[in-house]
């Protein structure tokens, strides 16, 4: 039997938190959702996992990688977020008629995988329907559940078939963390030790509350726990200065900072947050640079890093990074282009004039003309360069694309930006990413202003799940292609889907 994992959520339920985590990666008592639920795999014996992504994919890989240290062997499969799972079932090519477990990976629950393959063995031909804490506990085992596979969708629904023959009680916890109060709830409850299959793998220290203990992970720092009137988990080389108050539930995440003085009162501090000193918070999640009030649900983005902010500086990968040489040659094609620009400029301005007079023969009136300002010659954009800084730059107004994009090679020659990388137009950025970003990648050449992050999402992850060496030289020929083919670089959709395919050749 192989598992088949969906962890394809966008996490929009929980904004602001899916800007630094999609719901797979969230921590909850210092693991990753992800983890529990290949812990839980692995203690069934299954051994081979096909796990369905989306958001970040390649941090979910990054964080995985083989599977090893669960002992199975991981497939990864790109989805669209959220994608229904008879479409994913239908790409994946599997027999269906096969035993296959199917199953969420992006909620939480207690360890109860084995208990459901067990019981389910015993009804072979009978949809066994399993419920948790009294609601979908997002698992269900193949062939037999093959007419009920909507349920497994997300969101999940309340299961109510009434052509299931049989409804398994599962005994534990299922929290599907689709609000920011369910995922602060989840992780308190499990730093009080509230989930006895999950107690806190961490060292054991008491507390001045005989009944409740902390949890402290390796390498950690703190003053004196049985002091303290608080309880919970500190997690993996956390600091906490020894005057600290700490006060009901706590859980610090790995590697953050709280500084002297400060005064923690029933709070999540998230990995790799700093706490400045003498501030004092309660019932609230702290996220690098973000405060959220659990209880108002105000959220307080904050600038001064002496409150709060990140213990953790993302440093973008160099393997990517345009070399000298490179950057050289571009000078000089750089330098030889100039003579066309005035060409150029001119195609952009007729390009741009005919699309104003398009959009006014098209208006009922004068007022529905302005209604949505066209395009000029040059196009602004903003940019986020690799070393975070947001700048203002500008493209031409023509196609195809490459062409386009011919003065932004500048910030590639400066080292701000590489040849080719992940699209860094601040306005579809998500997350906080250590891709390379570069002028030349699949989104900027081959989806136009008009299309939708999501399409912009899958498209990036196509790109780079390809490992082919001509996979660049096949992005230009489809950017080049696509101009032929569209004669105005308005495509959408299924148009770039076939211009991907030539990506595997």
């Amino acid at each position: 039997m192989q598992a088949i994992i969906f962890a394809n959520r966008l996490g929009d339920e929980l904004t602001p938190l899916n800007h630094y985590y999609c719901p797979t990666l969230l921590p909850v008592g210092n693991k990753a959702v992800i983890d529990y639920t290949l812990e839980d795999i692995a203690s069934s014996g299954i051994t081979q996992v096909k796990l369905v992504i989306s958001p970040q994919a390649k941090e979910i890989e990054q964080h995985l990688g083989s599977g090893k240290k669960w002992g199975v062997e991981i497939e990864y499969f790109l989805s669209k977020p959220e994608e229904e799972t008879s479409a994913v079932l239908k790409r994946l090519s599997l027999d269906t008629q096969d035993k296959l477990l199917l199953v969420r990976g992006d909620i939480f629950r207690s360890p109860s995988i084995m208990q459901f393959i067990e019981f389910s063995k015993e009804f072979p031909d009978n949809f066994v329907q399993a419920k948790m804490a009294n609601q979908n506990a997002g698992m269900m085992l193949l062939p037999a559940a093959l007419p009920h596979i909507a349920d497994l969708n997300w969101p999940l629904t309340q299961q109510d078939n009434e052509e299931a023959v049989v409804t398994l009680v599962l005994h534990g916890h299922c929290c599907r963390l689709d609000s920011i109060q369910s995922y602060m709830d989840t992780n308190l409850s499990l730093a009080a030790n509230e989930f006895p299959s999950l107690t806190p793998m961490e060292r054991s220290y008491n507390s001045a509350n005989p009944e409740q203990d902390f949890y402290v992970g390796a390498k950690a720092r703190t003053g004196q726990l049985n002091d303290q009137q608080g309880w919970g988990i500190l997690g993996e080389n956390a600091w906490i200065d020894p005057s600290v108050t700490m006060k009901n539930c706590i859980l610090v995440g790995n590697d953050c900072q709280v500084d002297k003085g400060s005064i923690l009162n029933n709070c999540l501090v998230l990995p790799h947050t700093y706490v400045g000193e003498g501030l004092e918070v309660k019932d609230s999640i702290l996220c690098k640079n973000l405060l959220i009030n659990v209880r108002t649900e105000g959220v307080i983005e904050i600038d001064d890093q002496a409150l709060i902010g990140s213990c953790k500086v993302a440093v973008k990968g160099g393997t990517d990074k345009t070399g000298l040489i490179t950057r050289f040659l571009l000078f000089i094609l750089l330098t030889m282009s100039l003579p066309l620009w005035p060409l150029l400029q001119a195609v952009s301005f007729i390009n741009s004039y005919g699309v104003k007079n398009s959009d006014n023969n098209k208006s009922e009136s004068p007022k529905d003309s302005l209604s949505e300002p066209a395009l000029g010659a040059r196009i602004t954009q903003s940019y986020k360069d690799n070393l975070g800084h947001t700048f203002q730059t500008w493209k031409w107004n023509i196609s195809p694309m490459i062409l386009a994009l011919i003065p932004q090679l500048y910030y590639v020659i400066s080292g701000r930006l590489d040849l080719f990388g992940s699209s860094p137009q601040v306005s579809y950025s998500h997350g906080q990413t250590t891709d390379r970003l570069g002028v030349f990648g699949p989104v900027q050449l081959l989806l136009d202003e008009s299309a939708p992050q999501e399409e912009r999402a899958l498209l990036a992850l196509e790109f780079e799940a390809n490992n082919h060496s001509t996979k660049y030289l096949s992005l230009i020929w489809c950017s080049l292609r696509v101009h032929s083919q569209s004669l105005g670089f308005n495509h959408r959709g299924s148009k770039h889907r076939g211009s991907m395919s030539e990506f595997e050749s």
